[in-house]
């Protein structure tokens, strides 16, 4: 039986999906977790109590979300 990979190896892995206790192994706090289950779509199984979201959403949320100074179109929030 092999181990369950770590949430880096996931956010790698196309195709992955993570949970709440993937996105806090990735250094996240529970207000942290919440904000992102929020805003990307959330995946649930019938007869699984434990939501999940795709690693590409959650990637792709973390680049929106991204602050870029060189970037005209990207502001810091106030």
């Amino acid at each position: 039986m092999s181990a369950r990979p770590s949430a880096a190896e996931l956010l790698r892995t196309p195709g992955a999906v993570l949970t709440r206790s993937d996105l806090r192994e990735l250094g996240l706090d529970r207000r942290a977790v919440d904000a992102v289950f929020r805003q990307c779509p959330v995946i649930i199984l019938p007869g699984y109590s434990r939501p999940m979201i795709r690693a590409e959403a959650y990637l792709a949320f973390l680049d929106e979300q991204t602050y870029c100074p060189r970037c005209a179109d990207r502001l810091r929030p106030a």
